[in-house]
């Protein structure tokens, strides 16, 4: 029986798109919500049973698992094997995954635990040094593992599968304001996520226009803190608390939701591919609208997030 649904019902109906990070979180929502819309999702998880299960929540139908840990390039190429054998080439990939913070969580926390039991005080501001220093050595310690997730293996999977996409395909990764402060006013405990998520932007800029990823159009959508998100969550409760009020409800009211932040992307994927082998940058503070340029006074309280 013919599907009564118009075309309007399955806008991207014919794309098949390549989420990564797509077994949880914002990813998860993005992948659900465009496969609703039409779209096959090609699901980029570490699990194969993730990926599984996010199948089972599509009814199994127009679904394909991606099963790779973006820092080992050997699973990146196997799973880039498995798609090509089953015949499924991805027409956009919209890349979430990020990692890089997970080593230094647990002392972030007991830094921040610490820092909201002090009154303001001359031992409150040692302790405050104290805690970016520790930040900057665990950061410096571990940053490898963010730069081979954030940067080095998402490079090697836009290399594998740019040259497949076609004419107008688009690439679409998600940064932080935090990620264009790089060196200057990012936080201590972002800092390797920010230079390696730089350094792919970077490189999408300049090689990319010259080789595979010339026929493809990409879009960095720099997004404030995602408010119900794991991350975003424990920036909230640990991190935010440490500003001064005043600053607090300037941080927050920049937040975005993961709803807010799929309904812009929602509108990225549908809206015109923008130019080949070019970078454009879009950000999102506040609400669900995309605008060309950030205000002064968010990146200036970003900028004064301690740690």
């Amino acid at each position: 029986m013919a599907s009564t649904r118009d075309s309007s019902s399955v806008p991207l109906a014919g794309r098949t798109l390549l989420v990564t990070g797509a077994s949880s979180g914002t990813g998860l929502a993005g992948a659900l919500a465009w496969h609703r819309l039409g779209a096959e999702i090609v699901v980029g998880s570490r699990s194969a049973a993730s990926c599984a299960q996010v199948a089972d929540r599509m009814g199994n139908a127009r679904v394909h698992p991606f099963v790779a840990d973006l820092g080992d390039p050997s699973a990146i190429d196997l799973a880039i094997g498995n798609l090509e054998g089953s015949g499924v080439a991805p027409t956009d990939i919209v890349h979430f995954a990020a990692g890089g913070l997970e080593p230094i969580l647990r002392p972030l926390l007991r830094l921040t635990a610490g820092l909201r039991r002090m009154a303001p005080s001359r031992e409150r501001d040692q302790a405050f040094a104290d805690g970016r220093a520790e930040m900057e050595r665990l950061v410096a310690a571990t940053s490898a593992t963010g730069m081979a997730v954030n940067y080095e293996g998402p490079r090697r999977l836009f290399e594998r599968i740019g040259p497949t996409m076609p004419d107008g395909g688009r690439i679409i990764l998600f940064a932080s304001v935090w990620s264009e402060m790089a060196g200057a006013g990012c936080p201590a405990f972002y800092s390797s996520v920010a230079e390696s998520k730089t350094r792919l932007e970077k490189w999408l800029n300049t090689e990319a226009r010259e080789a595979a990823l010339r026929n493809v159009a990409a879009t960095v959508m720099v997004a404030h803190v995602i408010s119900d998100t794991s991350t975003g969550r424990l920036i909230d409760r640990n991190i935010a608390p440490l500003m001064t009020p005043e600053d607090q409800s300037a941080f927050r009211a920049a937040y975005v939701t993961t709803e807010q932040t799929i309904t812009a992307t929602t509108r990225l994927l549908l809206g015109p591919p923008g130019l080949k082998g070019l970078l454009r940058r879009v950000y999102q503070v506040g609400s669900d609208e995309l605008t060309e340029a950030i205000a002064p006074e968010v990146r200036a309280v970003a900028s004064r997030v301690p740690l």
